[in-house]
């Protein structure tokens, strides 16, 4: 048995232990990125010189040196991907209107420089150890190629547990591009094909004419198999995979928590304006990027932001922020913080926004650990706010039951008698708000106040009467 029981727990540990200090040595600080990345390339440069020294070995010790040398080649291309150097030429999240070939061609796009390297890699490996007898660590590379693929297809049209906890958030960009579901018909034709080689290695490796090395060899292959077609499994049992590494996770320690401020108003409010005056009396202290949901053709609001230099600018110009990102606004932000690391991130959503709805979305476990607290300042034109309200009484209805304060702008182009009926109407709506008078954007010093002591609201919007979605 010991023939067998050796290169079971060898191949387990390994697999175990290179997992976890992968995840470990990918949480660890960016500068260390480098270090890590040229240890992991000296380490393949010998693996690949011991692969061909021991390519004419069959004893027992050349097998296991093989094998050990596939797995740091396969190591040097998974470092490589998580640590964000071999990845591929579109690094942004997944738009949300993309489906079928073109959300394919995409996904291809976020790794297609890894593939490629593991290609170009396999036909070295190939070429090195071509005809000779010990190939042991070529098949143990192509094995993990083969069922990585395999996982990646899988997590791809859609499975149970996408075990995006392994993501670092340099690459949670990836996140939008997996489909989460119960199973995809994919899964049963992979797990089947594995298992069906997976008795045919150990088949092989028991049968009576298996020379020690032979047995050795393919017990480590087979024990690969057997491990991937179990990490499939967890793809849609509701296993804890993360528990198994979790000693490797710890390096990330607790992601940077931000405050978010939610500028929202109808069309034409003068959003973009009360944003640019409140980071322009602010500072330098604060550290802030600014989320810009614009129609426009030519950008507008982010170029406003931008030319003013108050904040950084994301600018998301396809789609309504509240409806169309809803599903990848935790990988947005998490994006965002890992990139920027910034103290306060200010969401200006479209003017159609329905902004309950985006308040909702950071009820999302996801989210969570990122937000320190979230606040909603809601803009009014005070000239047109009346029709408005007239015309969509329910969408402003539902915003005014979130919003702790009420910025009245434009109040110079209404007169005294139309303030005094927009003030009268959004206390009506709620009486707890303070409203607040602003001109192009500003309010007077003796009124920051209340901006500023504004309430933080909760991550789940109460109750509504309606369900209003964008117009």
């Amino acid at each position: 048995m010991a023939d067998y029981g050796l290169p079971v727990l060898y191949a387990l540990f390994i697999w175990w232990f290179s997992t976890g200090l992968i995840l470990y040595l990918d949480g660890l600080p960016r500068w260390t990125f480098r270090w890590s990345m040229a240890a992991a390339t000296v380490v393949l440069v010998l693996a690949l010189v011991a692969l061909t020294k021991t390519r004419t070995d069959v004893s027992i010790a050349g097998a296991y040196c093989s094998f050990t040398c596939g797995l740091m080649v396969w190591g040097w291309h998974e470092i490589a991907f998580l640590l964000g150097y071999v990845t591929g030429p579109y690094r942004r999240p997944c738009p949300p209107e993309c489906r079928g070939v073109r959300r394919l061609m995409l996904a291809i796009a976020t790794i297609l420089y890894h593939e490629l390297a593991i290609l170009v890699t396999a036909i070295a490996m190939l070429a090195l150890t071509w005809e000779a007898p010990n190939q042991v660590g070529t098949w143990t590379f192509l094995v993990l190629w083969w069922m990585r693929l395999s996982a990646k297809l899988n997590v791809f049209l859609g499975v149970r547990n996408l075990n995006e906890e392994f993501l670092p958030d340099h690459l949670r960009y990836l996140e939008t591009f997996f489909t989460r579901r119960p199973m995809n018909l994919l899964f049963p034709v992979s797990v089947t094909v594995a298992t069906v080689v997976a008795v045919w290695l150990v088949w092989r490796a028991g049968a009576a004419d298996a020379d020690p090395f032979t047995v050795t060899g393919l017990t480590f292959l087979a024990t690969l198999v057997i491990l991937a077609t179990i990490e499939h499994w967890f793809l849609v049992a509701p296993l804890p995979a993360t528990a198994l590494w979790r000693w490797g996770l710890r390096s990330r320690g607790s992601a940077p928590r931000v405050e978010i401020d939610i500028v929202a108003g109808f069309l034409g409010a003068g959003k973009t304006t009360f944003v640019r005056r409140t980071l322009a009396g602010e500072g330098t202290g604060v550290r802030t990027v600014a989320l810009v949901n614009d129609f426009s053709a030519v950008g507008v609001d982010g170029a406003l932001l931008r030319g003013g230099g108050a904040a950084d600018v994301v600018e998301l110009g396809d789609g309504c922020l509240c409806c169309s990102l809803k599903g990848d606004l935790a990988s947005q932000i998490r994006a965002i913080v890992a990139r920027a690391a910034p103290d306060r991130l200010v969401i200006e959503p479209s003017g159609v926004a329905d902004v309950p709805a985006l308040i909702g979305a950071f009820g999302n476990p996801a989210l969570k650990p990122l937000v320190e607290r979230v606040h909603l300042y809601a803009v009014i034109d005070a000239a047109a706010f009346l029709r408005d309200y007239a015309r969509m009484p329910g969408y402003f209805r539902d915003q005014a039951a979130l919003t702790p304060v009420f910025v009245v702008n434009k109040t110079d182009l209404a007169s005294e008698t139309e303030v005094a009926a927009v003030t009268e109407t959004l206390r009506t709506l709620n009486p707890a708000a303070p409203v607040v008078a602003a001109r192009y954007g500003a309010v007077a010093p003796g009124a920051r106040a209340a901006l500023s002591g504004a309430a933080a609201l909760p991550v789940t919007p109460p109750p509504r009467a309606g369900d209003h979605h964008c117009a």
